[in-house]
C-alpha cells in the first residue's frame, strides 16, 4: 500500500466517523494497523495479537494458512473490544475493500460499545494476554514445558464451561449460602414492601452443618472456576494462574460467541449504508464500485451448508427496520386476514431506526433469532435444511425441510448456551470423599461419546479424584453415568 492510499484511508476514516455519527452510531476511539497476511493469520490462530504458546494455536495457524493460500478464507480484518478499539487490516486488500472494511469495523465498534453483553468484559485483554505470555514462558522454564502444556490442554477442554452471568453478579460461596439460607447476622433494612418479599426458610442447626459442608452450595455451570477454587490437586499458584488466564480469555470472547450473527449482521448492515454514501458523494470512483460489489457479494454469499452470519444478520436488521417503519408487527397486523392489505400494510410509524438501535443494545443471537426470524426472511435467504445425495460424479444438495417454524426452532436450539452443552457441578464432595459429580442438562442434543470421555479425562487431571458425569441417552431413554478415576480410562458406570 503506497503513501497516496494511506492518505486516502485517513480521509476515509474521518468521513466514515462523520457519516456513522449522522446515522446515530456511537463509537469508542478507533485505532487501525495495516499488517501483512502472515501476521493476520497469526492473530486469527492465536486469538489475540500476542498470546501464550500452545500447540493448538500452531495447528490453527496451519489451517488458516492453507485456507488462505487456496482462496477459501480471506481475512479482511480483525477487530478487538478494547478501549480504544483495535483493528487490523490486511495490507493486500485493494483500496475500496480497505474502506469497506473500515466502515465494517466502525459498526463493530458501535456494537461492542453499546451491546449489553460486551459491557461487562475487560477492555485491556490485549495487554493482559501479552503479560500472560511472558509469565507462561517463565512457568515452562521453572516447571517444564510438558507440565504447562498438559495444564493448558485440560483448561482449554473446559474453557467454555463457564457462567456468562459471573461478571454481572460475582458471588463468593459464603455470599451464596447467605442468599440461599439467610445465615447473615446483619439485619436487612426494613422497607414498605417487606411483606411482599419471600420469607427466608428456617434452618435447623443440624441442617446448617450439612449445608455448610455442601459444595457447591447450589449447582454451578462454571466448571472451570469451581475447579480452580476447589480442586484437591491444584496446590500451586502458577497452576491457578494458567487456568484463570484461560478462563479470563474465554469470558472476554464469550460475547463474540453469543452475538456472532447480530454483530456481523450489524456491521454489514451499516457498512453498506456508509459505502453507498461514500460513492454518492464521489469519494470512491465507479471502477472502485466494481471492486466493492465483488467483495461485498462474497461477504454475503449464501451457503446451503452453513449459516452466513453476515447475510442473515443484515437481512434481519433490514427486516426489523422495515417492519417497525411500516407497523408490520403486533396483534393488529397479525390478525389481518386480507393478503393484499397485508402486502401493502404501511402505518408510516417511522420507528425502524429506533427499534434496531434498541435491539442492538439488548439482544444476543439466541433471542434475536427467536424473536425476529420470520417466514419472509427464511424464504428470501433460502434458509432451508439441505441433505447431501451422492450421485457418484458429484454431491447433490436437495432441500429437506422448508417449514420456517421448524427451521427457526432448530436454529434457536443450536444457539442455546452458545452451542455448548449445559453441564452443572452438582457435588464437589460426592460420597463425602472429594469426588466430583457433574450433570448434563439434556436439552434435546446428546453428548458426543468420544469427546465426552476425553474431556472427563482432562477434568480428572485437574481434580485428582474420581469424576462422574450424569447424562441422558435419547436412543435408550435411559440415564447414563460416566466415570473416570486413577486408571485414567473413562467408562460407563451406570445405564439405567
Amino acid at each position: 500500500m503506497n503513501d497516496l492510499d494511506l492518505k486516502k484511508l485517513n480521509v476515509a476514516d474521518r468521513l466514515i466517523r462523520e457519516i456513522g455519527a449522522e446515522f446515530g452510531l456511537d463509537f469508542m476511539e478507533q485505532e487501525f494497523d495495516v499488517i501483512p497476511a502472515r501476521k493476520m493469520l497469526e492473530i486469527l490462530a492465536y486469538r489475540l495479537p500476542v498470546n501464550y504458546s500452545h500447540w493448538s494455536f500452531g495447528r490453527d495457524y496451519e489451517i488458516e494458512r492453507t485456507k488462505y493460500q487456496h482462496g477459501f478464507g480471506v481475512p479482511y480484518e480483525v477487530v478487538f473490544n478494547s478501549d480504544p478499539a483495535r483493528a487490523y487490516l490486511m495490507e493486500t486488500n485493494p483500496l475500496p475493500v480497505q474502506v469497506l472494511v473500515m466502515a465494517h469495523v466502525y459498526a463493530h465498534n458501535d456494537f461492542m460499545k453499546n451491546n449489553k453483553h460486551f459491557q461487562i468484559t475487560r477492555r485491556d485483554m490485549i495487554t493482559s494476554a501479552s503479560e500472560a505470555s511472558q509469565r507462561f514462558r517463565r512457568y515452562e522454564e521453572d516447571y517444564g514445558r510438558e507440565a504447562v502444556e498438559k495444564l493448558i490442554d485440560a483448561g482449554m477442554a473446559i474453557e467454555w464451561n463457564i457462567d456468562p452471568e459471573e461478571l454481572i453478579r460475582p458471588e463468593t460461596e459464603a455470599e451464596t449460602r447467605d442468599r440461599l439460607y439467610g445465615w447473615s447476622g446483619k439485619l436487612p433494612a426494613e422497607g414498605s414492601f417487606d411483606d411482599m418479599l419471600p420469607k427466608k426458610k428456617s434452618v435447623s442447626l443440624e441442617e446448617k452443618r450439612k449445608l455448610r459442608r455442601k459444595t457447591p452450595p447450589e449447582p454451578t455451570m462454571d466448571i472451570l472456576k469451581y475447579v480452580i477454587e476447589n480442586s484437591p490437586l491444584l496446590s500451586f499458584e502458577w497452576q491457578k494462574d494458567v487456568l484463570s488466564t484461560i478462563r479470563g480469555q474465554a469470558l472476554y470472547f464469550l460475547p463474540y460467541r453469543r452475538t456472532k450473527i447480530m454483530n456481523e449482521g450489524w456491521a454489514t448492515f451499516w457498512h453498506e449504508k456508509i459505502m453507498n454514501r461514500l460513492f454518492a458523494e464521489g469519494f470512491l470512483s465507479a471502477d472502485e464500485h466494481g471492486y466493492y460489489n465483488l467483495y461485498n457479494s462474497r461477504v454475503k454469499a449464501h451457503s446451503p451448508r452453513t449459516i452466513n452470519p453476515y447475510l442473515l444478520g443484515s437481512a434481519l436488521f433490514n427486516n426489523i427496520e422495515m417492519r417497525w417503519n411500516t407497523g408490520r408487527f403486533g396483534p393488529l397486523y397479525e390478525s389481518c386476514s386480507d393478503a393484499e392489505e397485508k402486502e401493502n400494510w404501511d402505518l408510516h410509524l417511522g420507528k425502524g431506526r429506533e427499534k434496531i438501535m434498541e435491539v442492538r443494545r439488548t439482544h444476543m443471537d439466541w433471542f434475536f433469532i427467536d424473536e425476529f426470524l420470520t417466514r419472509e426472511v427464511v424464504d428470501e435467504l433460502e434458509l432451508y435444511v439441505y441433505q447431501e445425495a451422492d450421485r457418484g460424479s458429484h454431491i447433490e444438495l436437495k432441500v429437506k425441510e422448508t417449514d420456517w417454524k421448524k427451521i427457526k426452532q432448530l436454529m434457536v436450539q443450536s444457539l442455546m448456551n452458545w452451542g455448548i452443552p449445559r453441564i452443572l457441578v452438582m457435588d464437589g464432595n460426592y460420597r463425602n470423599s472429594s469426588q466430583l459429580y457433574l450433570k448434563h442438562e439434556f436439552e434435546g442434543m446428546p453428548l458426543d461419546d468420544e469427546y465426552c470421555k476425553k474431556t472427563l479425562q482432562h477434568i480428572y487431571s485437574l481434580w485428582g479424584r474420581p469424576v462422574y458425569l450424569e447424562t441422558f441417552n435419547p436412543e435408550t431413554s435411559r440415564c447414563v453415568v460416566y466415570s473416570v478415576d486413577q486408571d485414567g480410562a473413562p467408562r460407563v458406570l451406570r445405564d439405567e
